[in-house]
């Protein structure tokens, strides 16, 4: 899934205020739903870092909640195979990138 495209000046903030549905079934083979974070450009869209959310929290204590997630990835400045790893995996990636406010719900269906 893909938010749309937000255009941001310099030294201004930007907000997204979008509405993801992903399903999934319960019990599931794994415990986390992985979610990855790209800046889009002309040239191409590249992975700043990525979050992920325990399926136990979304379903339990946090299930409707409001709360931050941080962004972590690799430092600027490095490629090859070590910063693609580290972008992709929030445990991996040593260098913060900043944060989205989240609400996840769980629904039974």
């Amino acid at each position: 899934m893909k938010t749309s495209v937000k255009l941001q000046k310099e030294d201004e903030e930007c907000y997204w205020n979008e509405e993801f549905l992903v399903p999934a079934q319960v019990p599931i083979m794994g415990g986390r739903l992985v979610l990855k974070v790209y800046d889009e450009d002309t040239i191409s869209d590249e992975l700043v870092g990525s979050i992920f959310l325990n399926v136990k929290d979304i379903i339990g204590p946090k299930n409707g909640k409001f709360f931050w997630k941080n962004i972590y990835g690799a430092p600027l400045g490095t490629s090859g195979p070590h910063h693609r790893k580290m972008n992709e995996s929030p445990e991996l990636g040593s260098l913060w990138k900043g944060r989205i406010l989240m609400q996840v719900c769980a629904e039974k269906c």
